[in-house]
């Protein structure tokens, strides 16, 4: 990886943006992007695209979501011990003990989430998982008046762990879901504008708000640009860590390459052709199934506009909404070069089309 790509994705990773308050990740976005693009665009709610080639034909829409989950503040009580809640999907029983930020009009506030010591637990009764109510910050405060002439109901919350390289591949950070697709589908716009073959098609490289809440920039963009087929990429569940079922969950390996799931929103025709484009590339690509348990962005556009194809590509990711996310960056690479290559041989007025 290209020092410059490796700075940028360590910026991207490391600012703070939960679903709602994506801004600060957007201009880090967009300042990078610009470089390459025939123009950029944003809209209302703060979703942005970076454009190659605008008049070419087909419309490519690659879509990346800039979001991380988080929490918000619900309520501070009067000993000064704020509770909160969940900004997507947080896991309850992992965020005790934690440093956090609290992303205040007055700036920012570190705080703790409490965990009480086992040795004042009731020991003759079973640990239970606390609910997310029942768990606080505490910022060393000692009334909750003091709390509030800093902090305010609905300040949103991130967690305060950042990105670490554990040798030369291996990375660990925070909200690798998903800023890692954004900078995917930035590198393909980068790759391709610097390349000495203009693309046939327009490509829309997308960074999609929100979608930890409900794939809500997703829809926005693909109404907006009205592609002839769109890609998401966005993490999946690598299963090599102990604790998983391969039989329930499929076999998926960090590091051996990304991924292109199978049914549902992806269309035959556009995977087909992905996966040819793996084969010539000599890239390593594993097969899974469409999920079962969870939605990405490609959810909510395939049916959109009369039905857009769609597909889901993904690196592996170990440990999936926890703070310490794990990926091998060489996955990554591998996605920037496999959809600039898909990019790259599209013939000029290509659709895809199942036929009958």
């Amino acid at each position: 990886m290209r020092s410059e790509s490796l700075d940028f994705l360590k910026k991207l990773l490391t600012t703070p943006t939960p679903s709602g308050y994506e801004s600060a990740g957007q201009r880090i976005w967009l300042d990078y992007v610009r470089t390459w693009a025939d123009e950029v665009r944003t809209d209302a709610y703060g979703n942005a695209v970076a454009v190659l080639n605008p008049r070419g034909d087909p419309n490519i829409l690659l879509d990346g979501h800039i979001d991380e989950i988080g929490l918000m503040v619900k309520h501070i009580d009067e000993k000064g011990f704020i509770y909160f809640q969940s900004i997507g999907g947080v896991d309850s029983g992992l965020v005790s003990g934690k440093r956090v930020n609290l992303h205040t009009k007055k700036g920012l506030v570190r705080g703790v989430i409490g965990a009480t010591a086992i040795h004042l637990r009731e020991r003759n009764k079973e640990p239970k998982v606390p609910k997310m109510h029942e768990v606080f910050i505490d910022i060393g405060a000692t009334d909750g008046k003091s709390v509030k002439r800093k902090v305010a109901v609905g300040d949103p919350i991130t967690f305060v762990d950042d990105f670490e390289m554990l040798d030369k591949n291996i990375a660990v950070c925070r909200a690798l879901d998903n800023r890692v697709g954004c900078w995917v589908v930035a590198e393909v716009l980068r790759k391709t504008a610097a390349g000495r073959t203009r693309p046939k098609c327009a490509l829309y490289a997308c960074s999609s708000i929100q979608e930890e809440t409900g794939c809500n920039g997703a829809q926005m963009q693909v109404t907006n640009l009205r592609p002839d087929a769109a890609i998401a990429v966005d993490v999946t569940h690598a299963t090599d860590s102990p604790g998983i079922d391969q039989k329930r969950h499929g076999e998926i390996s960090l590091g051996q390459g990304p991924t292109v799931s199978l049914g549902r929103e992806n269309h035959p025709v556009l995977v087909e052709r992905l996966r040819k484009i793996a084969e010539t590339k000599k890239i390593p690509l594993q097969v899974e199934t469409f999920s079962k348990t969870g939605g990405t962005d490609a959810m909510v556009m395939w049916t959109k506009n009369g039905g857009v194809p769609s597909a889901i590509t993904s690196p592996p990711l170990r440990y999936v909404h926890s703070t310490v996310e794990m990926i091998d960056l060489r996955d990554l690479q591998r996605m920037v070069d496999w959809l600039a290559g898909f990019v790259l041989n599209l013939k000029k007025g290509e659709r895809f089309k199942v036929k009958l």
